[in-house]
């Protein structure tokens, strides 16, 4: 099939991460999934498990009690006959062509096309000395951001301060484990002095205004200075700039997190596919990247990178890590679906499944020594087994995948 239309593989996958390795499991597990040749397109080979970052980085949970923290996707993915993994940065998608381009000049097309780049934690760029405010979502990130905590925390006299700007989820649980460092900590590390920075009036907006509060109440008592409906608006080397209601003032920041939103990968904005209006890749509900799927039913987007759009309009997004791996089960049932027609499609494109709404999930908010479980207006401080429960799931999951 691939040769006859001059395609490298029937299936190219880019980005080999949370949604990418469960749409590879699950077409393994289907006969004439496994027929399909597959491309994995993704800048680094290991992914590393990105819900516990923070304790990681706060040696919270050492590898040692963590075992395993990092997948090895690469070994995954190619331990199926008829899998190339290809390193590489993804810098152009011709949507007519189905090629995917590359930064050192490669390209590679397939008949299917699976968007699964995943989102992006950076300051924005029209923040002065946003380049310093760091971020552990990718490898390097997180790199960078173990470097830096080493340098700061490790030492005698004033503690250093650290400022974290958002107040998601992402912020709580950075903030949170910052604050922990107060009472336990790695030999040498000095406790920081805590600042949060939100602009909104109340923590956790995802979730309901009762979590908000709960996460509030829980930071100001492990000793976090929490300013609400304050935004930052510069970084130096030693300080920092916040606007809020009381006017502008420079703070000490010996260093900075941004957790104040995701944005779509860079590449996303150059590919000619249709984009919701803040810059994701916009789908319908069987995932296609078009809103008429006779045109060009053979490209598909998910997790964080797209946005659903039916019925009254844009449904609801998680944005979490279990998302993508829903949207993979509906993607490996609707390619396996196309595969079994030919490429023209002369009896017309068949129908094809529609993704779950998922309109809510439960969700566990780890804050320092203490954590919620937070499900609709259900909200209950397990701090222990929020803590078992989670680390539980990283082992399920690494042994999922494994190689």
């Amino acid at each position: 099939m691939t040769e006859a239309h001059g395609y490298d593989a029937d299936l190219l996958i880019l980005g080999g991460s949370f949604l990418g390795v469960e749409l590879l499991r699950l077409l393994r597990g289907h006969r004439r999934g496994r027929k399909l040749s597959v491309i994995v397109i993704d800048r680094q080979v290991t992914h590393p498990y990105i819900p516990l970052g923070h304790e990681l980085l706060t040696q919270r949970m050492t590898y040692a009690v963590a075992g395993d923290t990092e997948l090895e996707t690469q070994r995954y993915a190619v331990a199926t006959p008829g899998v190339r993994w290809i390193e590489g940065e993804l810098v152009g998608f011709d949507a007519e062509a189905h090629e995917a381009r590359l930064a050192d000049g490669r390209s590679f097309s397939a008949r299917f096309v699976v968007f699964g780049v995943g989102s992006e934690i950076r300051a924005p760029a029209s923040l002065p000395g946003g380049a310093r405010m760091l971020a552990y979502k990718s490898k390097a990130q997180f790199e960078q951001c173990r470097a830096a905590l080493q340098q700061v925390m490790v030492g005698e006299g004033e503690p250093p301060c650290v400022l974290v700007v958002g107040g998601g989820i992402s912020g709580v649980e950075i903030a949170g484990e910052l604050a922990h460092l107060a009472k336990s900590r790695p030999a040498n590390w000095r406790a920081p002095k805590l600042v949060m920075v939100h602009g909104g009036d109340r923590l956790l907006a995802g979730l309901t205004p009762r979590a908000g509060k709960k996460a509030e109440a829980a930071l100001r008592a492990q000793g976090v200075e929490l300013l609400l409906e304050t935004r930052l608006v510069s970084v130096s080397e030693e300080t920092a700039m916040i606007r809020g209601p009381e006017g502008e003032r420079t703070i000490p920041c010996a260093l900075g997190f941004w957790a104040g939103g995701l944005q779509p990968p860079p590449v996303i904005a150059t590919i000619d596919l249709p984009h919701t209006e803040d810059g994701w890749l916009r789908v319908g509900p069987t995932l296609q990247c078009v809103s008429d799927s006779t045109a060009s039913p053979e490209l598909f987007a998910g997790g964080d990178v797209a946005r659903v759009y039916g019925g009254d309009g844009r449904w609801p997004t998680m944005q979490r890590a279990i998302e993508a791996i829903f949207a993979a089960k509906t993607i490996a049932a609707n390619i396996l679906t196309l595969a079994r027609h030919p490429v023209d499609y002369p009896g017309g494109v068949p129908p094809l499944e529609p993704h779950p709404l998922w309109s809510d999930f439960p969700h566990g908010v780890s804050i320092g020594g203490r954590s919620l479980m937070v499900y609709g207006p259900l909200v209950l401080p397990l701090a222990g087994f929020n803590i078992w429960f989670r680390r539980f799931l990283m082992r399920m999951y690494m042994r999922r995948y494994r190689a």
